[in-house]
């Protein structure tokens, strides 16, 4: 029998956690808010003739996050994979667009196929759960992939999967073609970051962050804000704001001050300032605290939900089986239960969807 490792190749640690960590956990912060998604899908869509067709298509309104996840063979989460599901107006049954959100801090050639997995994964899981995805009327969503890249140098050549696979004699018809929008924030100015307060404060951030410049503008950075009424949503996103603005200075070895703090909210509350940047400065300081003690948790958390991935894995395996042949050997049903890793099995979801007989199906097992 073939290992199971040998379908999930190991995944290296970045060389530097921190930096990437906090601004993956901003960018999830951010675009778990769907009004905020909106705008971004309006202000990029609008730059083509076809993303304009697009949005005419899409119902806005009826927006929906997707909580997939995806693990890799240690059970540690993968960064930053958030998906939607937009309904068009005019659709029937479940056709519609999912919109894959990936951010990424620094250049890689391997976008294209971390893309490609991503969108994989949801179609295997709207597969699964479709009643009859046999049936005539049966479709799988249309894809939107999105790529945000906020390094410190623009990208120069947009990496696609077809420049990642090796270049064989009669094999290029095999390589699947897909196109995603890359927004480079490095090669943008303030001014392409459209006119909604919030968002072009985000996106200015995520630039500012990587660039180096994050600390020289943090007194003009929230002055689109001063627009905006004083409620407490944006208190929430100022809070929310301040902290990612304080742990992208700190690893620059720099640090946010009671009077810098004080600085970069004196545009918005003006005499209140003072006393709004302690507030600010106090809650930032209960969640760090809040935040260590529950680091340790959430580790055995993910270990947790990845058993529990597998443990869904291999019951779908089984039903797709089931389903299609009645009856599944016990020789096969054996070694899918021995299986534990999520991503081996998420594969053999769409062998047991695709193969023509039981022994076909069992070569991709041993």
């Amino acid at each position: 029998m073939k290992k199971t490792a040998s379908h999930t190749p190991s995944v290296n640690k970045p060389k530097s956690t921190q930096s990437v960590n906090i601004h993956d956990e901003f960018v999830r912060a951010v675009f778990a808010h769907l009004e905020l998604v909106v705008e971004f899908l309006k202000l990029y869509l609008s730059k083509t003739r076809d993303g304009l067709k697009l949005l005419k298509q899409l119902d806005l309104k009826r927006i929906k996050l997707e909580t997939t996840n995806f693990f890799d063979h240690e059970g540690r989460e993968r960064i930053a994979d958030l998906i939607y599901w937009i309904p068009l107006k005019h659709g029937k049954g479940m056709t519609g667009v999912v919109f894959v959100f990936e951010h990424k801090s620094t250049r890689k050639r391997s976008w294209s196929f971390q893309l490609l997995k991503y969108l994989v994964g949801f179609w295997n899981k709207f597969f699964c759960d479709a009643k009859n995805p046999e049936c005539k009327n049966f479709k799988l969503p249309a894809p939107l992939l999105i790529v945000l890249h906020n390094g410190s140098k623009p990208i120069i050549d947009k990496p696609t999967l077809e420049k990642y696979v090796d270049n064989v004699l009669g094999t290029k018809r095999f390589i699947p073609k897909f196109d995603y929008i890359l927004v480079d924030l490095p090669a943008l100015s303030v001014e392409d970051f459209g006119t909604a307060p919030l968002l072009r404060v985000i996106l200015e951030l995520l630039k500012r962050a990587t660039d180096g410049t994050l600390f020289d503008v943090r007194k003009q950075i929230l002055q689109p804000l001063a627009a905006v009424r004083d409620d407490e949503k944006t208190r929430y996103w100022i809070q929310r704001i301040l902290q990612y603005m304080d742990k992208a200075i700190k690893s620059k070895k720099k640090e946010l001050t009671p009077k810098s703090i004080d600085e970069v909210i004196k545009p918005i509350y003006k005499e209140r300032s003072t006393e709004m940047s302690l507030t600010f400065l106090e809650k930032l300081e209960a969640r760090g605290e809040a935040r260590g003690e529950a680091r340790g948790e959430a580790r055995g958390e993910a270990r947790g939900e990845a058993k529990g991935r597998a443990a869904f894995g291999r019951n779908a395996v089984l039903s797709v089986l089931r389903k299609r042949f009645n009856k599944v050997p016990l020789k096969i049903e054996t070694m899918i239960q021995q299986m534990n890793d999520p991503i081996a099995l998420e594969s053999l979801v769409i062998d047991a969807a695709t193969c023509q007989t039981l022994d076909e199906f069992s070569k991709a097992v041993w």
